[in-house]
């Protein structure tokens, strides 16, 4: 979000410094809508970002820093309108609320207005496909965009365990396998190692926790080489000792240090994106090596930004091969072994 923001200040900038004085631009100012929007069916409460971009004449930093300058007044009649199978089925209203903890940048912080819902998002079944419309009556305009829901209840891990063992550095990847969620394009997959740590024999053993992000996989290239109906992702047993070791750190010579593995100490985290949410995501920055990034691409009909769907599955699973030997053996790290239920 921060980044389209940006790109929208640096074009108007360039625009007013290259523009003759013969033309008004002030006196011809249109509000142009920005929205953020990745509606989840799992979670709690759903948030979506509904600002405006703004002509200022002086300092263009300064009225980024001034709430009024992108918020639109009061509160818009703003609502999802839930589509099942392309039927209208419901209308869900929503509501504001300020959030407290915005990271301070270009833009005001760290209060922002933002609009939700608690109403439970429906997923895609097997006979009923979902997606939602959003509707903002805007003070100039009526706003408009839809997006299929991502997801359904067989997005699952079918991966027992990950391997780390050391015999296979240098090898071919490791494979860990999946089942595809409806409508997703793409997923982010990360993994985190949670071991419980006691610093003294005084001390109580308290968890850490290391994540790192595995990388992302695309649908376009997943279903290409499947197993079954599950799709695979592979990652590389180096790479969990590389971030244990930065992890770890100077750690590793506190005397009497002793960690403790459980019997499910890695969590797998997937998060499903729609096509919409890649497209805004990757295909339009450059960087990402897919198509030359538009700094008017948008995916808001009459507006900025995008409004798509993800849905996330986690699952703790087990250390594979010999992957709890190894680290057993590693001394420096003091790992002992001692089974039990995942550190939560």
């Amino acid at each position: 979000m921060k980044r389209l923001y940006l790109l929208l200040y640096l074009s108007l900038l360039a625009l007013l410094s290259s523009c003759s004085t013969d033309i008004d631009l002030y006196a011809d100012y249109k509000q142009v809508p920005i929205v953020y929007g990745i509606l989840d069916a799992t979670a709690d409460t759903n948030f979506i970002k509904i600002t405006r971009a703004f002509y200022v004449q002086g300092d263009a930093y300064q009225s980024a820093i001034n709430p009024d300058s992108s918020n639109y007044a009061g509160r818009l009649n703003a609502r999802l309108v839930e589509y099942c199978n392309g039927d209208s089925v419901r209308e869900i209203i929503l509501d504001t609320i300020t959030i407290h903890n915005k990271e301070q940048g270009i833009f005001y912080a760290p209060d922002q207005k933002l609009y939700y819902t608690t109403e439970p998002l429906n997923w895609n079944g097997v006979n009923n496909r979902y997606s939602y419309q959003l509707i903002v009556d805007l003070p100039d305009r009526t706003l408009t965009t839809k997006t299929d829901v991502v997801g359904n209840s067989s997005f699952d891990i079918q991966s027992l365990a990950v391997n780390f063992s050391k015999e296979y550095f240098g090898m071919v990847p490791r494979r860990f396998l999946f089942y595809p969620a409806i409508n997703a394009s793409f997923y982010d997959v990360s993994m985190s190692f949670t071991f419980l740590e006691q610093r003294t024999p005084e001390d109580d053993s308290v968890p850490r926790t290391m994540t790192w992000d595995v990388g992302t996989f695309f649908e376009s290239n997943l279903s290409s080489n499947m197993d079954g109906e599950a799709f695979i992702f592979t990652y590389r047993p180096e790479a969990f000792y590389e971030r244990l070791n930065d992890f770890i750190g100077g750690d590793t010579n506190v005397v009497g240090l002793k960690r403790y593995l459980e019997d499910y100490p890695v969590e797998v985290t997937i998060a499903a994106g729609g096509r919409k949410l890649q497209q805004y995501i990757y295909e339009n920055d450059p960087s990402y090596g897919f198509v030359g990034g538009d700094n008017e691409f948008t995916l808001i009909d009459d507006g900025y930004g995008v409004l798509s769907s993800r849905m996330t599955i986690k699952r703790y699973v087990r250390l594979g091969g010999e992957t709890v030997p190894d680290l057993v053996k590693e001394r420096k790290w003091g790992f002992k072994f001692i089974g039990g239920e995942p550190i939560e």
